[in-house]
């Protein structure tokens, strides 16, 4: 008796070398960069335009909180800015880089679990981008509210 591919039976025709064209060599491992690509945009996103964000909130509040502060936050003149516009405008761009960059790691981070293209990573950019919102925000209050505490003391 005998059968092909198993242990301990004579097979009629002998494998052929591997490498030949009767049997191909096996097909090098495919890399899977897209769940790599994926963590490295949501990290961006969810770190780094946080921390942008952040340090540009904390110069907008030391600029501009005086004043805020003196005027008691009412009806808020958005002249108040014009000292610190530049900040203001890292902040800005800083929010709309990290929104774009972190939308895109999630459909990425998707993308990558489903179809099997760097599935840990790919799980690990949808964690960070659905939590890069609240750490943004996290940070631009702690920025605000830090920059703003060094006044505390100016005001009269």
């Amino acid at each position: 008796m005998t059968s092909p591919g198993v242990p301990g039976f004579a097979s009629p025709h002998p494998a052929p070398p591997v490498g030949t064209l009767l049997a191909p060599p096996p097909p090098a491992p495919r890399r899977r960069p897209l769940g790599a690509t994926a963590l490295v945009l949501s990290i961006l996103a969810g770190v780094v335009a946080s921390g942008i964000a952040g340090f540009a909130c904390f110069r907008v509040a030391q600029g501009a909180g005086a004043e805020f502060v003196a005027r008691g936050g009412q009806a808020v003149d958005w002249r108040l800015l014009s000292p610190v516009r530049d900040f203001v405008l890292v902040a800005e761009v800083a929010f709309w880089s990290g929104t774009a960059l972190g939308i895109a790691a999630l459909v990425m981070g998707i993308v990558a679990t489903a179809r099997n293209l760097g599935r840990g990573p790919g799980i690990a950019a949808i964690v960070v981008s659905a939590l890069g919102p609240f750490v943004f925000a996290a940070l631009v209050l702690i920025a605000l509210a830090a920059g703003a505490g060094g006044l505390a003391g100016t005001v009269v």
